[in-house]
């Protein structure tokens, strides 16, 4: 008996269903979810193995959730099966974290011999307990992954997305010095054009908008010719 969950995000309760049916004869548990709020639901409270996801959502678009997960877990399986066929969507589904992409319709056959390979080279102990955390508390600051939402001691702050992406990263790694290649890599993605100067004004405005005194900054702190470290609890860093 194969001992894996799968997530099954499709909003057709008929295709969802025969998916199911198909996981389960072959041994997989399987999650099911009919939109974006169910699917966030799941990934907060149970932990899977594999994610077939959906792009037309009734109340979200596939890749917004797909970005959710990748903000925290980077290593879960993630196949989009979709009826979008274009080269472009394709595209931004692999540029955003997708591990397979599979149109509609398709045969079973091959949907289940997508999800032995990519369960095959999966490593469970990299991943976290679950995909997505409900609030991630850091120091003063509390982050929602997936509203997006920050927090310090209590007070909202507004955080455009890219700078929430590049403050999740930062509060994901505390106290480890992360080079500018790195903050390439992991916080932007990919063909966004991003320059040394264009990641020192963003960090500048995340200082703006998170520091107590920007001008001394005690969270993200410039590691000389090195990069910057985020320090969730200054008194205690080095």
């Amino acid at each position: 008996m194969v001992d894996k969950r799968i997530l099954v995000v499709e909003d057709s309760s008929r295709l969802r269903a025969f998916i199911t049916e198909n996981l389960e004869t072959a041994g997989y548990s399987v999650i099911g979810a009919e939109s974006g709020k169910e699917a966030y639901a799941a990934l907060r409270d149970t932990y899977v193995d594999l994610v077939l996801l959906d792009l037309n959502l009734g109340d979200v678009n596939g890749l917004e959730i797909l970005k959710t997960i990748r903000r925290q877990d980077e290593s879960l399986p993630v196949i989009i099966v979709s009826s979008i066929t274009s080269s472009g969507t394709k595209i931004d589904g692999f540029d955003t974290g997708c591990d397979d992409y599979i149109t509609k319709p398709f045969y079973v056959d091959e949907l289940l011999a997508r999800v032995r390979r990519l369960l095959k080279r999966a490593v469970p102990d990299e991943r976290p307990a679950t995909a997505i955390a409900e609030t991630i508390r850091s120091g003063p600051f509390e982050i929602n992954p997936v509203s997006m939402e920050v927090r310090k001691n209590g007070k909202p702050i507004d955080l455009r997305k890219k700078l929430f992406d590049l403050f999740l990263f930062f509060a994901r790694n505390p106290d480890a010095v992360l080079t500018n290649e790195i903050l390439y890599a992991r916080a932007w993605n990919v063909g966004d054009g991003v320059n040394d100067n264009s990641l020192y004004v963003h960090i500048r405005q995340l200082r703006l908008l998170l520091e107590d005194d920007p001008s001394c900054p005690r969270h993200i702190q410039t590691v000389r010719h090195s990069g910057y470290r985020y320090s969730p609890d200054p008194a205690n860093s080095m």
